[in-house]
């Protein structure tokens, strides 16, 4: 009975021992996890050469840059002031997560993205602000304004579009008709998948002197169509001479009993 008393404290205190040292080695892990300096992850991210972040701060759990930009054919163009915040629990579901934040000068990015197992990336409940400027490279027409928009889901698989829901507006538009800018008020877009990695938006007007009601369609890899119509009143054609940069891609019909302009539009792309 005696040498019964005396062993059960020894296995008793082995255990223990063996306890605390996994509880000091998951702390010591943890620490150092959550002190894994941002530039480690800066360094990855810019290896490509296609993001490039300078004055780098914080850990790869939280923290800044002073300055992010991101390059587009070939381009540079700055997103301003970057902020970031990993999820960790999503590591956990093999589906990392991070919150970010870019601002600068009348451009602002606010939203989540998560990186799937198959290299997928979504953007969830995401907001944007930008100047028109920013697009002005891939349009015919010099055009001026501030473009807003929200994105409830996107979902990207190899560059190849599985998923879209949201809505994008431009207030403020101006479109330079080579003599003067005219003031279009605004316009509103509602953006879907359409099943086919292509996407659809119906594009409407938002007390904007043109009466839209136009449907863009990209279809994947190539290819699209622009159909809907277009009407505006007679002042207004004749003061901004809609004519002349409507018919670039547009079709006039007869004036209606008011003297409105009605413009057909079906492009294909």
């Amino acid at each position: 009975m005696k040498q019964q008393s005396l062993s059960m404290p020894t296995m008793a205190f082995g255990v223990s021992k063996k306890f605390w040292i996994s509880l000091a080695i998951v702390f010591w892990l943890y620490f150092v996890a959550i002190n894994i300096p941002a530039v480690w992850g800066a360094y990855l991210i810019t290896r490509t050469g296609d993001i490039g972040l300078s004055g780098v701060s914080g850990t790869i759990w939280s923290g800044r840059a002073s300055l992010i930009s991101v390059k587009v054919k070939q381009a540079d163009y700055s997103l301003g002031q970057l902020t970031w915040s990993l999820d960790a629990f999503s590591l956990f579901l093999l589906k990392p997560c991070v919150n970010i934040k870019t601002e600068m000068d009348n451009q602002q990015f606010d939203g989540r993205i998560c990186v799937g197992r198959k290299g997928s990336v979504t953007i969830n409940n995401a907001n944007m602000n930008f100047p028109a400027e920013l697009i002005q490279s891939q349009l015919p027409l010099a055009i001026d304004g501030q473009f807003s928009g929200h994105i409830d889901k996107l979902t990207l698989e190899s560059n190849r579009l599985v998923d879209l829901h949201g809505k994008l507006s431009w207030l403020g538009a101006k479109v330079f008709n080579g003599t003067n800018w005219m003031t279009l008020g605004g316009f509103g877009a509602e953006m879907a998948d359409d099943g086919k990695a292509g996407m659809s938006a119906h594009v409407f007007d938002v007390g904007s002197p043109m009466k839209t009601d136009v449907v863009l369609a990209l279809l994947a890899p190539s290819g699209g169509s622009v159909k809907g119509t277009i009407v505006v009143n007679e002042l207004f054609n004749r003061e901004a001479k809609a004519s002349t940069w409507l018919s670039m891609f547009a079709t006039q019909g007869a004036p209606d009993a008011q003297g409105n302009l009605p413009y057909t539009v079906d492009m294909n792309l």
